[in-house]
């Protein structure tokens, strides 16, 4: 009670409390209202006035994917080669000889930019650096991928012990073009391997040898996920990108040990080689069976849908070759089906036949018409429209697009905080204003009827960033407007990452609003995201996260007297 409820509900109603029984909202209303539902036995939680908002669901997580990024040796704050062999050393004390030492990139969480200019030296260690403190440990500095934090080359470094184990020498070669392994004046590897691209693909062929996450480490990062998830007022997810067996595997373990604090919906990410001597479409409806075998299907996990992906993926190759272990990506290594083994309309077509729903991603305005054809001629066939299709990732949209979008009755989902926040003026600097105006068009879509949500792609996992990149359309670092007329309102902003998320997995009637009879999902903010200055949307902490009427994140007062 005390607090200033915002709904979200049809009318945009705001409530003083709210009483919550069995994880349900049971009232919703004025402090005098719900005051007649206090027993002796129920807990009274003073809200001291702050605003609360229904939890964020976030429409394209990859949340298993946050926790690992503190499994590894942290190098966050190093500032020279000095820092970075100081912290290796300390590790080196803590390990027997032959153990593994890998690490986080060189930089600074969540990010891990900069490199190598944040270092003093301006340079990267090397393998003759780091024998210096692990002569008798092999050592491994993963790379940051591209998309954490929009930079190439990608660079890892191994000392020399760990190249003797994985047989690089000066004789091997890059065993793809865009991998380039330094070497000094005479020849041999410094240890420093380079690669242009999105995902590292070096552990999976010269690095193959480094370990890579067990089991144990995908529940223990989904433990940490979960919790850092959970502080940014998170509540439910969607795995839209899908998720390969050994993260769903994760999942299931902590669903029977009812550790789960986040609501999530599983989509599955394909692995094509398991399922080649069959048909696409009974690949598909195999897929889906299989999966639907899994003990659970309640409201904190589900499983439904495929994330459908066909092109040449030269990175895909590699690491489908390698392992079979997702790595970071958490979506299956064979998950990119060959156009030779079936073309884009056959795979479509063929999850319509089996009716398994269909997830893929459409980052730009070419290959959104792309899918957007084959939708339509498959569609002439079979019905999809109630399906609720995703394409996630839009970014430059057309108006003839989302015309099309609206008629096929097809659910987007839409990443603010790295298309505009993180990389609005990149994208755009060098567009007139009509055509800036089509990136990431949020207004256009609200008059089109087309259904959107909000998503953080795990770069950054908060969804305020999201919420004020929506509302005011600035690029963080420059401070440019990008596309001016597409800016939404607060509420608009925040339905996009609440109710929109819900209708995702087709649980609006669940959650998403703070409603009787809906799951008690919300979040305490620090300040009021309606009225406090759109400069400081960004910056709002959360001091409480409720899942089913549990407290998964922070504490608030509780009144040792009930109020009259």
């Amino acid at each position: 009670m005390n607090g200033r409820f915002v709904t979200l509900d049809a009318r945009s109603s705001i409530a003083d409390a709210a009483a919550v029984t069995e994880g349900r909202f049971v009232a919703i209303g004025t402090v005098v209202e719900v005051n007649q539902l206090i027993t002796p036995a129920t807990r009274v939680i003073d809200l001291e006035g702050r605003t609360v908002v229904p939890g964020f669901i976030d429409g394209h997580a990859h949340m298993d994917r946050e926790g690992l990024k503190f499994l590894l040796l942290s190098l966050h704050g190093v500032r020279s080669i000095e820092d970075i062999l100081d912290t290796i050393e300390r590790e080196v004390r803590k390990k027997q000889p032959g153990e593994w030492i890998v690490t986080m990139p060189i930089g600074d969480y969540p990010e891990f930019g900069g490199a190598p200019g944040l270092l003093a030296e301006n340079m990267y260690p090397t393998s003759a650096h780091l024998d210096r403190v692990s002569p008798h440990n092999p050592v491994y500095i993963r790379g940051a991928w591209y998309y954490w934090n929009g930079e190439n080359p990608i660079v890892s470094i191994a000392n020399s012990l760990a190249m003797e184990i994985a047989g690089v020498t000066r004789h091997t070669p890059p065993p793809h073009s865009r991998i380039d392994i330094k070497k000094d004046a005479a020849g041999e590897p410094t240890g420093v391997f380079e690669e242009t691209g999105r995902i590292g693909t070096v552990e999976y062929t010269l690095m193959r040898v480094v370990p890579q996450f067990s089991h144990e480490d995908r529940v223990a990062g989904l433990r940490e996920s979960m919790s850092r998830y959970n502080a940014a007022g998170t509540t439910s997810v969607y795995e839209g990108h899908g998720v390969a067996p050994d993260v769903i595997d994760a999942y299931e373990e902590l669903w029977q040990l009812n550790e789960l604090t986040v609501r999530t919906h599983l989509v599955v990410s394909p692995s094509w080689g398991s399922w080649s001597d069959r048909s696409v479409e009974t690949a598909l409806r195999d897929m889906s069976v299989s999966n639907r075998s899994r003990p659970f299907s309640d409201d904190m996990l589900r499983l439904g849908g495929v994330h459908i992906d066909v092109r040449d993926s030269a990175s895909d190759d590699v690491r489908r070759k390698s392992s079979s272990n997702p790595g970071w990506a958490g979506y299956s290594v064979d998950s990119v089906l060959d156009p030779a083994t079936a073309t884009l309309d056959e795979v479509v077509l063929a999850a319509a036949m089996a009716r398994v729903r269909l997830n893929a991603i459409t980052h730009d305005s070419d290959l959104l018409d792309e899918y957007l054809d084959v939708i339509e001629r498959v569609s002439a066939v079979i019905d999809v429209s109630d399906e609720r299709w995703v394409l996630q990732h839009l970014s430059f949209v057309e108006e003839a697009q989302l015309s099309r979008l609206s008629k096929l009755g097809i659910h987007t989902t839409i990443v603010p905080g790295t298309t505009i926040w993180k990389h609005g003026t990149s994208r755009t600097s060098d567009l007139d204003d009509d055509e800036a105006s089509k990136y990431v068009p949020l207004r256009r879509f609200v008059d089109h009827a087309v259904p959107f949500a909000f998503s953080t792609d795990n770069v950054p996992i908060e969804p305020m960033k999201s919420v004020w990149a929506a509302v005011t359309r600035r690029d963080a670092a420059s401070g440019d407007v990008v596309g001016p007329g597409q800016t939404l309102s607060r509420e608009e902003a925040l339905r996009a990452f609440t109710v929109a998320g819900a209708h995702l997995s087709f649980e609006e009637t669940e959650k998403g609003s703070i409603e009787v009879g809906k799951f008690a999902d919300f979040a305490v903010l620090s300040q009021d995201v309606m009225t406090v200055p759109e400069e400081d949307i960004h910056d709002i902490d959360v001091v409480r996260t409720v899942v089913g009427g549990r407290t998964v994140h922070g504490e608030m007062a509780e009144l040792e007297d009930h109020p009259a």
